[in-house]
């Protein structure tokens, strides 16, 4: 048998495990200033193009709220920075998309401080009813609801 048939079946296993994470994103934040955060991609290619888009999910005074987030380029490939945009009320989840599904999403929680507590990433989805799953706890029934 030649020795690279064996390296070449390892390699066609493993490759499947190595690419399994893809490409995804982290917010970080917020900076100093108290209101700028930072979304950074990992995984990612220069060659590939990004269109992230991202909106705060939120509930204040028992009400579900959505933000828009407008999301700037940095100089760093794959690296963008925003600024928060959505009331210091209430309770508020962060959803990153990198584009459209089967895109990654990921959604991240944040204190009642506006610090970043954790970063999930969803596969298959925008983010939209994993931030309803957590919300819908701090909403109050609305009129609407059955």
């Amino acid at each position: 048998m030649r020795p690279w048939i064996p390296t070449l079946a390892l390699l066609v296993t493993l490759a499947p495990a190595t690419f399994a994470g893809g490409i995804h994103a982290r917010i970080e934040g917020p900076d100093k200033d108290g209101i700028t955060y930072t979304a950074r991609t990992f995984s990612c290619n220069p060659d590939v193009a990004l269109e992230p888009w991202a909106l705060a999910e939120g509930v204040v005074d028992g009400k579900r709220k959505s933000v828009l987030i407008r999301l700037e380029p940095t100089d760093e490939h794959g690296v963008y920075r925003f600024t928060r945009t959505w009331p210091r009320e209430g309770r508020w989840m962060i959803r990153l998309a990198l584009g459209h599904p089967p895109a990654p999403a990921t959604v991240a929680t944040l204190r009642s401080n506006g610090t970043v507590q954790s970063n999930e990433l969803y596969y298959n989805t925008d983010g939209f009813k994993e931030c309803q799953q957590v919300l819908k706890h701090y909403a109050k029934p609305s009129d609407d609801d059955c």
